[in-house]
């Protein structure tokens, strides 16, 4: 192994920052535990295992690109933040629904939603993942409709979690069914693919789904399989990357994953405590946030190509250097440093 690569991994072990191009700065972070506005994480689910819900989860922008919203998941709602984190706004409470009918009186409410994503319609697209639905509603929180209900058959779900729009599909990762969903905007079942296995193009914990800018190529993140796996927009395999470890381009639990404008994946590894950076063939560009981030999440990437994370109790935004004169505020860092259970013995 050469000495360069060698160190590399050793920081990425230890958690520490080793990107390849130091491209990429921690900019600002905004949250903290709470139930109040801009607070994320209040622990109402209970501890132990479900300290992971204390992350926010799923982070989009709007279409204009002026606010930012994030997935609360313990407190059970969605929260609007202005790009420098300024709170907008809230919508959601706690409602548990069987997912057998479609209830009236559960418009609004979530139980544990998990993605999130920003429809070209402008609606806006709630992974409702412990109701097994995807809830629509208008940027302002209007409840518009309801997608789908519990169940394994064609257009059910068993925990949906990961989701995103290109043009006038919606994906959503369909976790409990090993496969991933397509809808038209407005609620029209489009087909799913995949299935339990560790063959290529299978899943055992496919995680979140992205697009190209192209429309071309669907990827999803595979935590246990430890693979970025893509697709074509109608699930035909085109390839998977990603290998087990702490080196550069390897991953111990892939989680979200975004597209930059130019192609370039962003990819959050939460057992790594790190951000990669890849091309749109999984070649790896540079790691960042190690050091710094706890148990990142979900991301989002904006026009200027600033990468928004949903970790541990907060946000954390990091911008490109190049666009930098110097860092901003960076807030107060969280005192007691999160933790995924199913990092707990995992082994490169």
């Amino acid at each position: 192994m050469r000495r360069g690569v060698h160190a590399a991994a050793v920081l990425l072990a230890l958690g520490l920052a080793a990107p390849a191009s130091g491209a990429y700065r921690q900019v600002d972070t905004w949250g903290r535990l709470g139930s109040g506005p801009g607070e994320f994480g209040s622990g109402v689910l209970g501890g132990g295992a479900n300290r992971q819900y204390d992350d926010p989860a799923g982070i989009s922008l709007s279409g204009d690109g002026s606010t930012v919203f994030v997935v609360d998941t313990s407190n059970n709602r969605v929260e609007k933040f202005s790009r420098s984190g300024a709170f907008q706004g809230q919508f959601g409470s706690r409602g548990r629904d069987s997912g057998a009918i479609n209830r009236v009186s559960m418009k609004g409410r979530f139980y544990q939603p998990a993605g999130f994503a920003v429809g070209p319609n402008g609606l806006v697209y709630v992974v409702d993942s412990g109701n097994d639905r995807v809830m629509v509603h208008a940027q302002g929180g209007a409840f518009v409709r309801r997608i789908g209900h519990h169940g394994s058959k064609r257009g059910e779900w068993v925990q949906p979690w990961g989701a995103t729009t290109f043009g006038s599909t919606v994906f959503v990762v369909d976790q409990g069914n090993y496969r991933v969903q397509r809808w038209t905007l407005d609620g029209g079942y489009l087909g799913a693919w995949g299935g339990f296995g560790r063959r290529r193009g299978q899943f055992v914990t496919p995680y979140d789904v992205a697009v190209s800018p192209g429309g071309d190529r669907v990827y999803v993140t595979d935590s246990i399989r430890r693979k970025v796996i893509v697709f074509g927009p109608s699930g035909s395999l085109i390839g998977e990357f990603g290998q087990s470890g702490t080196g550069a381009g390897r991953f111990l639990k892939p989680a979200g994953v975004a597209v930059a404008r130019d192609g370039t994946l962003f990819v959050a590894d939460r057992c790594n405590r790190r951000i990669d950076h890849l091309t749109a063939d999984g070649g790896f560009i540079e790691s960042f946030g190690g050091g710094t981030l706890e148990t990142p999440t979900f991301l989002a990437v904006d026009e200027s190509n600033r990468v928004y994370v949903s970790d541990y109790r907060r946000v954390v935004v990091f911008a490109p250097t190049s666009q930098l004169a110097r860092p901003s505020s960076l807030g107060r860092a969280s005192q007691r440093r999160g933790f995924d259970v199913a990092c707990s013995g995992i082994r490169p």
